[in-house]
């Protein structure tokens, strides 16, 4: 095997803990440049790190085995929970919000679902309608309505709703 010993003849734990702290190391790279490429090797490079221990023992490898998940379930939550508390994790992830876009996403409207709003313009079959206080983009299923009906949002799409008149 590839047992490196000591000057006592004991298995030296030198390299088998540099490579799996190594490999921890490369995997945590992967959370800062995103390739497969770095936490596939620092799978292997600590994978290999955790075979030499075997050298020493079943238990000494057993307990690398439980070092290396151990660390690397800290390396995963540091990473994910800590990390954009930071100004580095900061400008890493996007923290944008679609508030105020010209264009709302369907979750935006998606509350306005089964809400009676006023139509402000003809639908014919799009305009504007009033729901709660606020414009919005709409389209009817009936394919005319007249301007101050009362309709009902039955589906949200991205910047616009569909409605119904109100029956």
């Amino acid at each position: 095997m590839l047992a490196i010993l000591t000057a006592q003849g004991d298995v030296s734990l030198v390299l088998p803990i540099s490579l799996l702290l190594g490999g921890l190391l490369l995997i945590a790279a992967e959370f800062f440049l995103p390739t497969i490429i770095l936490g596939f090797l620092g799978a292997i490079v600590s994978f290999t790190g955790i075979y030499l221990s075997a050298e020493a023992g079943g238990g000494v490898c057993l307990l690398f085995v439980v070092a290396f998940v151990v660390l690397f379930i800290l390396e995963f939550v540091a990473f994910r929970r800590l990390l954009p508390q930071t100004g580095v994790g900061r400008s890493l992830t996007n923290v944008s919000s679609n508030e105020g876009a010209a264009v709302p996403s369907p979750a935006a409207l998606a509350p306005f679902i089964g809400k009676t709003g006023v139509a402000t313009t003809v639908l014919a079959p799009s305009g504007t309608i009033e729901v709660e206080g606020r414009l919005v983009e709409a389209t009817t299923l009936d394919g005319f309505v007249e301007r101050g009906v009362a309709v009902t949002i039955v589906e949200a799409a991205a910047g616009r709703v569909t409605v119904r008149r109100l029956r």
